[in-house]
């Protein structure tokens, strides 16, 4: 009885704001249209007066930055574009509620030479608008609403055109993969640059018969994230305790942030990997923890800050043993010699590296993709094989090498010749074809 009550509530409501929502739909669209218009004959004005084209990277997290490093460089060169990089705090479902977290973004930039804005003063309790910096086209580092709302992508997609490039290849199906290619954000964007035709029909597949879907404006351009394996100067070994001694092998671990999702080892294998470090001098362990790791573990109290402190001490003490803490993990990825992964889309980038990985497992909700990338994996599901896995590699035996090499070869043939100029080349082409 109460839920039939409820339902006929709810039905009344409905008929009740069915006027209300179709007024407001009306709206929106007369709004969205006269927007479509200002951004046409800016375009128009700019080409005329021969203006360059502006473009804004939008960040907020360091270890992203790779997926922009090479685009950045790339209209930087080039006389027809100006580009700029905002660097932001955020606010995630890890972090206390109201909460933004500075993680570094700016520094980060200025210690590569990359001037950047400062998306919030503090000290003015003073978010930078959008608008005031008349972009053309905006990028985001993933499709999450972590700013103010003059910063989502609805609200900048009314002074520009706002463009994404995967920050992960999916490799799950099922809630995870939902929760990576959000409607909410995606119905916004104008251009989508995939890696791969998978990525670009998995997109065609979801949202079928939306309104807002267009083809046209998802382009295939290969993965800028791997770039850097060609353009990248000798990478540095700071990271390891003992360097790139040719004597240590040096293996990388990097666990999931959220035990919630079935798929994160970390409390698993974290008192494995300082036994074993204690036994095993002759190898350098350094741990790289998802972005969202440590908070996460302190907001839902499976980690304790004293916790935390004692596990950082006891890192910092050992002679074998660092917590990765810089920005970019592409150093660290350079010159690993092994990598303990959970399921992760680094995997698919280490893969172009060649060097063995030892997969985690635990819950199976893989696509197509990650089936076949995985069969260059060493998967363990236990402390037992993954200690015989280790002994195996480190004692020399690698018999997937030849598997992964195959799959190297794969990857990089999706490359397309430049990732980042067939993007440039893509925006050039929106922007004159007004």
């Amino acid at each position: 009885m109460k839920n039939a009550i409820i339902n006929m509530l709810r039905k009344a409501r409905l008929r009740a704001l069915t006027p209300a929502m179709h007024d407001l739909g009306q709206q929106e669209q007369m709004i969205r249209l006269t927007a479509e218009a200002g951004l046409i004959t800016r375009a128009m004005v700019k080409r005329s007066q021969k203006k360059t084209i502006t473009v804004l990277l939008v960040c907020h997290e360091p270890s992203f930055w790779n997926m922009f490093e090479s685009l950045y460089r790339t209209l930087k060169e080039d006389s027809g574009f100006s580009v700029n990089v905002v660097a932001m705090p955020y606010n995630h479902s890890s972090l206390p509620k109201g909460q933004f977290k500075d993680a570094g973004m700016l520094d980060f930039l200025q210690a590569k030479g990359i001037e950047a804005i400062q998306g919030y003063s503090p000290e003015q309790n003073k978010w930078v608008n959008p608008a005031v910096l008349q972009p053309d086209y905006v990028f985001f580092q993933n499709p999450y609403e972590l700013f103010p709302r003059m910063w989502s992508a609805e609200y900048v997609s009314l002074i520009a055109r706002v463009c994404y490039i995967p920050y992960a290849t999916c490799i799950l199906k099922g809630h995870i993969h939902a929760v990576v290619h959000p409607p909410g954000f995606l119905k916004f964007t104008h251009l989508i640059f995939t890696e791969n035709t998978d990525t670009r029909m998995m997109l065609k597949e979801k949202f079928n018969g939306e309104p807002w879907l267009d083809l046209d404006h998802i382009v295939g351009v290969g993965n800028p994230k791997l770039e850097y394996l060609a353009n990248a100067p000798f990478p540095q070994a700071s990271v390891w305790r003992r360097g790139v001694d040719p004597k240590i092998k040096r293996i990388l671990w990097t666990p999931r942030w959220n035990t919630g999702e079935g798929n994160c080892h970390f409390f698993d294998y974290k008192g494995y990997f300082e036994a074993f470090c204690a036994e095993h001098a002759e190898v350098d362990f350094a741990l790289r923890p998802h972005p969202l790791c440590f908070q996460n573990f302190l907001k839902t109290g499976e980690m304790t800050k004293e916790e935390l402190s004692e596990m950082e001490l006891h890192y910092a003490q050992t002679p074998n043993m660092v917590i990765d803490k810089t920005g970019g993990y592409e150093n660290s990825f350079l010159t690993s010699d092994i990598l303990i992964s959970d399921v992760s889309s680094l995997l698919m980038e280490y893969i172009v590296i060649g060097k063995p990985i030892i997969y985690t497992h635990r819950v199976d909700h893989f696509n197509d993709l990650w089936r076949h990338l995985s069969s260059g994996f060493y998967w363990v599901r236990n402390k037992s094989e993954l200690a015989n896995t280790l002994k195996m590699l480190l004692a020399g035996d690698d018999p997937l090498q030849q598997t992964r090499m195959k799959l190297k070869e794969q990857l990089l043939g999706m490359q397309k010749g430049g990732s980042s100029k067939l993007i440039m080349e893509a925006l050039r082409f929106d922007f004159e074809r007004y």
